[in-house]
């Protein structure tokens, strides 16, 4: 028997299916705007939290400076001097060849220029006691050597930053960024003088390399010269008439180039020689500093607006979340089973005995 209730049901079936087959924009705004209490409640509980982040953000000070790697002079001399040993097959390595910006920008990380920063102390304010950079960086450990490590680490990934003009003028800005305007101050002037001191080391352990080629080539090349002028010599005290003799005159000729050639090797040998000794002692910097470091007059942009607008959006995020998941819900219970929900329990328990297992 047909009750008054089946057209209404039937109506009420039709229009179920017809919210399931796919979620209007408008149905979209109507389930928010009903949900607008808890979206509010989430919204004020993003921005309370990224109050909190913002105001309990501890502020850092940035300390840079600016420098230019020389070009190096006695490039050309140090090619040939390489190029000559290279005919005796001795290899001396890339003297004489300019470095590439990025060369000075990762050695600035080395370990050999950040261990002596790494185990020293400095004062985190003014007339303060200076503690070690481990204890300033928040930095433990059970030794020495760990504590080492992770000092290296967080100084390479939170503390120094690098940046190089590669297509512009090649010049390398170091920044420093630590809790006290004073430690980054203390650390970017000794990454400077480090920097500057490893670059002078190696360039005159390169010198020494070419000094000691060039004394024994030198050496070598005399020998040989007085061998040449020693022959030279006897051709000359036992045919001293040789004018008069094409053959004589042709083998006096042979025995000159010989030794001019001899002469030539020798002179140039005893310049590089001298050069090598000079540039083993220079001490003069091989980096051009544009921009000392200085102390920082206030602290970085801590970005609070931003922190604050991510906590809003967030709790906004996860508003709409709790909003669709409960009306998800809550249409399943009045009208039947909603496909969205069961893919989403079914994508649950999936997940489940994955983990299970």
């Amino acid at each position: 028997m047909t009750t008054a209730t089946e057209p209404r049901r039937v109506a009420l079936t039709s229009q179920t299916s017809g919210e399931h087959e796919g979620a209007s924009f408008l149905w979209l705004a109507a389930v928010l705007l009903r949900g607008r209490k808890v979206l509010w409640r989430t919204a004020t509980v993003g921005l309370l939290l990224g109050v909190t982040v913002a105001l309990f953000q501890r502020p850092l000070y940035t300390s840079s400076f600016s420098f230019l790697p020389q070009a190096n002079q006695d490039a050309a001399r140090a090619a040939g001097l390489a190029g000559l040993a290279g005919q005796f097959g001795i290899n001396l390595g890339n003297i004489g060849n300019s470095e590439p910006p990025q060369l000075y920008a990762d050695l600035v990380t080395t370990r050999g220029v950040l261990t002596p920063i790494a185990v020293d102390s400095f004062s985190p304010a003014p007339n303060a006691r200076p503690e070690r950079l481990a204890t300033l960086l928040q930095v433990r450990g059970s030794d020495s050597a760990l504590v080492l490590d992770k000092t290296l680490r967080k100084l390479r990934r939170d503390v120094i930053s690098t940046t190089v003009a590669l297509r512009t003028t090649g010049m390398i800005t170091v920044n420093v960024r630590t809790q006290s305007p004073q430690v980054s101050l203390a650390i970017a002037q000794r990454l400077l003088t480090g920097l500057n001191a490893f670059n002078l080391v190696t360039r005159q352990s390169q010198a020494r390399a070419e000094r000691k080629f060039a004394e024994g080539r030198y050496a070598q090349a005399m020998t040989e010269l007085r061998q040449g002028e020693d022959v030279l010599q006897r051709f000359l005290t036992s045919n001293r008439q040789y004018q008069n003799s094409p053959q004589l005159t042709f083998e006096k000729d042979r025995l000159q180039r010989d030794v001019t050639l001899h002469q030539q090797v020798v002179t140039t040998l005893a310049q590089q020689l001298e050069d090598a000794r000079i540039r083993e002692v220079r001490d003069t910097p091989v980096i051009s500093v544009i921009e000392e470091p200085t102390l920082a007059a206030k602290p970085d942009s801590r970005g609070r607006i931003l922190i604050v607008a991510l906590g809003v959006i967030g709790g906004l995020a996860l508003g709409v979340l709790i909003v669709l998941i409960a009306d998800a819900w809550r249409r399943e219970r009045a009208l039947g089973r909603d496909p969205a929900l069961a893919v989403l329990r079914n994508e649950w328990l999936s997940l489940r005995r994955r983990s299970t297992t």
